[in-house]
């Protein structure tokens, strides 16, 4: 993985392996059953596997979150010969090995805790002159009790004798863990503009509440509930089945998976039942493949589905497309 920022910590952890292997060097980061490490000598982090990973000594702080949701804050330690993770500091514990879900750097700036990727494709057609144009990138900060995401996604295509349509979707959600749970509260921000489906802004605000009842280094499911107030712009001279300003349920499903061979899997589901205009449901449906395959970049492949059964006149109920992107991540 590529350096994005300097470290002013010391190369003093020490990473000892299962198969005797002794590893001098910083601790990154645990994510996805992923040990990122900067050894002093090397141009470029190494990532190991978590399971092949014996023990860990360090004498600098970290956060560590547990399957449970718990969190604590201080230096790390392994005993020979004992399964478990001991965090001395302004929270202290023991975490079981294989219980250990992610371990982060502290003390450092707000940046440092920022991690996420961009994307792009784009496809052409010589026979029409097509043109298809896609960018993603998504945007996460990870502190000890709270997290913060925000994603977006932007499709535009051009061609001959016909408009030029896009499709622009905007994904955020900030969460407080309540008390040590694996419940949190927080609130939602979506947005959604699409010429296919004549929608110039659609806006959709709430609180909400979140449990994670599947949390490993692996695979996450987050299960979300949240009363929204949405406001919907039209393109001009659409004409409205339905009310534009509305008090809706929102409920989502967030379900990923990870390989340590850099394949991710991820899905994000949110429906929203409208409580102001009865009958009226709304749905949208993002599938995602990453494959890592130098470093930090990827190739990832998605499906967007955004349906209403009360559209616009004359729009589809239904809009949905895929498309293939070459990304970098960045943490």
């Amino acid at each position: 993985m590529p350096e994005v920022y300097g470290s002013t910590r010391l190369k003093t952890d020490v990473v000892y392996m299962k198969n005797g292997d002794k590893i001098t060097c910083e601790i990154r980061s645990l994510e996805q059953g992923q040990l990122t490490i900067k050894q002093e000598y090397a141009n470029s982090t190494v990532a190991l596997d978590w399971e092949k990973v014996d023990r860990i000594e360090t004498q600098q702080p970290f956060v560590v979150a547990d399957t449970r949701g718990n969190a604590f804050n201080g230096i790390l330690s392994e005993k020979t010969d004992q399964s478990f993770l001991t965090i001395v500091g302004s929270t202290t514990g023991k975490i079981s090995h294989d219980e250990v879900v992610s371990i982060q750097q502290t003390g450092e700036t707000f940046v440092r805790r920022l991690k996420g990727s961009i994307d792009l494709g784009l496809d052409f057609a010589q026979s029409n002159s097509q043109k298809n144009l896609t960018l993603q990138s998504d945007l996460t900060y990870q502190a000890t009790r709270q997290f913060f995401a925000v994603t977006s996604s932007s499709q535009f295509t051009s061609q001959q004798e016909t408009n030029n349509t896009s499709e622009t979707t905007v994904k955020s959600e900030y969460f407080h863990q309540l008390r040590k749970s694996n419940w949190y509260g927080g609130g939602i921000a979506n947005f959604l503009s699409s010429s296919e489906q004549q929608i110039s802004l659609r806006s959709t605000f709430g609180g909400a509440l979140a449990i994670r009842p599947v949390y490993t280094n692996k695979t996450n499911l987050s299960l979300i509930g949240a009363l929204a107030y949405t406001s919907e712009k039209d393109a001009s001279n659409a004409t409205s089945t339905a009310s534009t300003q509305a008090l809706d349920s929102a409920v989502a499903v967030q379900f990923s998976t990870f390989r340590f061979d850099s394949t991710n899997f991820a899905t994000t589901v949110w429906i929203y039942p409208s409580l102001t205009s009865p009958g009226r449901v709304r749905m949208t449906i993002n599938q995602d493949v990453y494959y890592k395959f130098y470093k930090d970049f990827y190739v990832r492949a998605s499906f967007y589905s955004n349906y209403d059964n009360r559209p616009v006149v004359g729009a589809p109920s239904n809009n949905l497309g895929a498309s293939s992107t070459v990304g970098w991540s960045f943490r």
